[in-house]
């Protein structure tokens, strides 16, 4: 299958940082004291907010959903529940992190550079104890993350604002003179009977969701065009399987997200690719600067800067460029939960094949010495 991407459709793709439009009134507790004022962001999917003027710079469905948070020091996002993955991506800041009915389970403090993946079905909650500027990326999975169960406190806390939520978790403001639609019901606080259900998360598994920086484990052969000179890129896995080859690599985060997340990085004067896969990718630019080309001929590109979102559809060709004089460091978020398995092109191929190295009946890399004759890779 062939995708070509126009120049116009590549940059309608690519959403920079200074389009990315914040809403202060995203959800049920922002008028609460201490959880204002704050900035919430969808990027990319369908979105997840409970207000009707959140505006999503790309509605377009991937299979989860792509936002940020950003609040002044010692503001909090309240306890609530997400039935669909909830990951956070900390490029800027401190943001102290507790889960649990009351947060009373654990807490943990994100770094830059931090990336958390929280179970589904408990309370979590986060408050930024670093600079004012901090920065949360978040990916939620699914196209319908079915919505946010918050704290029963937290939610009579907000009814006393005016703010309270129908059953479909629509934001209605009561103090504006909004009234409950036709056909819905008030949403019922959680009982308390079912928060003593909920699962429970230690502190030391909670740790085993979160990858630092020195918790990646890059490989510098994780794409079948690494040995090519000029193509010196680095992959280290975080959340399930991505598109590395590399039969040795495991992601920190194994159980199903319906996404995977990994690093990319790209030193100096390096590049990955052309390559395809069939499902659909975001990029988050997350140092540096990269040129990304589309097509088999290179023909449409964009430029990522730091902070940027670029939506690549499956099947389109792509080629990451470092455009910048240092490291580059990118995020790649698949949809799906199963080895994603790049296709090269034909040029690629032939190049590595010179160079001893062939992908094995799993898509893996190999050796081209090690490969049985009836190989299809050597026909």
């Amino acid at each position: 299958m062939r995708i070509y991407l126009t120049q116009e459709q590549a940059e309608a793709r690519h959403i920079r940082k200074t389009q990315y439009v914040s809403c202060d009134e995203a959800f049920l507790d922002c008028r609460l004291p201490g959880s204002m004022p704050k900035e919430n962001y969808s990027i990319i999917g369908p979105g997840v907010t409970q207000s009707a003027s959140q505006v999503v710079n790309l509605k377009e469905p991937h299979g989860f959903n792509i936002g940020a948070a950003a609040m002044p020091h010692g503001v909090t996002n309240n306890l609530h529940i997400h039935f669909t993955s909830e990951v956070f991506i900390c490029t800027r800041g401190e943001w102290l992190l507790r889960w649990g009915p009351r947060g009373e389970e654990g807490e943990y403090v994100l770094k830059a550079g931090d990336i958390v993946c929280l179970p589904t079905w408990i309370f979590r909650g986060f408050t930024n104890v670093g600079p004012d500027d901090g920065w949360l990326f978040s990916c939620l999975g699914g196209d319908d993350t079915g919505g946010v169960i918050w704290s029963p406190d937290i939610m009579g806390q907000a009814n006393e604002t005016g703010l309270y939520l129908a059953d479909d978790n629509q934001l209605i403001d009561r103090r504006a003179g909004q009234t409950l639609p036709p056909g819905l019901n008030w949403m019922a606080p959680f009982p308390a009977e079912e928060v003593a259900r909920l699962r429970k998360v230690s502190p030391q598994e909670m740790r085993g969701r979160v990858t630092t920086a020195e918790d990646r484990a890059f490989s510098s052969h994780a794409l079948l065009d690494a040995c090519l000179p000029g193509h010196a890129s680095q992959l280290a896995p975080v959340i399930g399987y991505g598109i590395t080859q590399d039969r040795n690599q495991r992601p920190r985060v194994q159980d199903p997200q319906g996404f995977s997340i990994e690093w990319m990085r790209l030193p100096p004067g390096q590049e990955a690719g052309p390559f395809q896969i069939s499902q659909k990718m975001v990029v988050i630019c997350i140092h540096g600067s990269v040129r990304v080309a589309f097509n088999e001929d290179g023909s449409s590109v964009v430029d990522l800067r730091e902070q940027d979102t670029l939506s690549i559809p499956g099947e389109a060709w792509r080629r990451f460029a470092n455009a910048s004089g240092s490291d580059v460091e990118l995020l790649l978020i698949c949809a799906g939960d199963e080895r994603k398995r790049p296709r090269f092109a034909e040029a690629i191929k032939a190049s590595v094949g010179a160079c001893g190295v062939a992908l094995d009946a799993s898509d893996y890399l190999c050796r081209t010495e090690l490969m049985p004759s009836t190989s299809h890779w050597l026909k």
